[in-house]
């Protein structure tokens, strides 16, 4: 009896696995977990030599949006990618108590560089990644050598009534009712020619729906953008004395808000961002959206190591 309770447990079990296929992300590198405290472990890869690049993904991504990149750039520098609390293999549960997350993400970054030990680091950001790097080299200007910000987060400003609506429709709810149609379609809007192998990313999303995680994603998703409209940082710009390089691709669709903000250009929004920042570098990617570096890699590698390189 003994015996066929255990095989039925471990068909059962079989069957639980399989029914929530690809709940976790594969990636081209191995997955190492570091405790940044007593209850919160954070999921890395890492590759190459060199001067190190640590990488921060945007609002609902993970590790494999920067995999293109660290194939090249990991020829030249050690390239550490992470995935922030709530997303790919790192904890699925997060709590922000001020609904500041991104203030959580900064501290949570800087204890991981402290934990490794990194030194003369570079921060890339996309989008949220962005906005979170930014607010980790004000914390801790010491830490950070320099910065990338692809289509960074916190540039584009909102009026107390303007962010208000965008957190009203932000809801968990939302997301989670989001079908494969609404799904494509979101991804759409990030690229100006959306590249093929962007399916691998769709479909990851769609099979996330059926992971037991998925309201806490959606949780964290909200959290995220509650936390990017709680921390504005346009004003603090000019604190910034780190050397920093700025890309945006020419076609972004969702940096300027198309609905709230109709007349403004990505373009005016990454020069007035930019001349706030005194040691800055400021390019426009043609032919690009939001997800510059998954749309355009050979573009934004270059950038990368032509500013690191000076």
């Amino acid at each position: 009896m003994k015996t066929i309770a255990t095989i039925a447990m471990i068909f059962l079990l079989g069957i639980f696995v399989h029914a929530q296929p690809n709940c976790l992300p594969v990636y081209g590198n191995p997955v190492k977990q570091l405790s940044v405290n007593d209850s919160l472990k954070i999921a890395y890869t890492e590759k190459g030599k060199g001067e190190t690049i640590l990488f921060i993904h945007g609002l609902a991504g993970n590790i494999s949006h920067w995999e293109k990149n660290i194939e090249t750039l990991s020829k030249h520098f050690h390239c550490i990618a992470v995935d922030l609390p709530g997303y790919g293999h790192s904890v699925t549960r997060v709590s922000s108590p001020l609904q500041d997350q991104l203030e959580m993400y900064a501290d949570v970054v800087l204890s991981f560089i402290k934990i490794m030990n990194i030194k003369k680091l570079t921060i890339a950001g996309h989008s949220m990644g962005g906005q979170i790097a930014i607010i980790a080299a004000l914390k801790n200007p010491g830490a950070i050598h320099k910065l990338v910000l692809v289509a960074p987060a916190g540039f584009e400003t909102f009026s107390v009534t303007e962010a208000d609506f965008l957190k009203n429709i932000s809801t968990p709810a939302f997301f989670k009712s989001q079908d494969e149609t609404a799904i494509r379609g979101s991804f759409k809007k990030n690229f100006y020619l959306q590249p093929a192998d962007t399916e691998k990313l769709i479909a990851y999303r769609i099979a996330m729906k059926q992971c037991t995680g998925f309201d806490a994603w959606c949780g964290n998703i909200v959290n995220g953008i509650k936390g990017m409209l709680a921390h504005p940082v346009k004003t603090q710009l000019s604190r910034l004395h780190q050397k920093v390089l700025i890309l945006f691709g020419e076609n972004d669709e969702l940096i300027p808000n198309k609905y709230l903000h109709p007349d403004m250009t990505t373009a005016a929004i990454a020069a007035d961002g930019s001349k706030l920042i005194s040691d800055h570098t400021l390019l426009m990617i043609p032919q690009a959206g939001h997800f510059l570096q998954f749309e355009k890699p050979a573009d934004v590698n270059a950038a990368v190591i032509n500013f690191l390189a000076n």
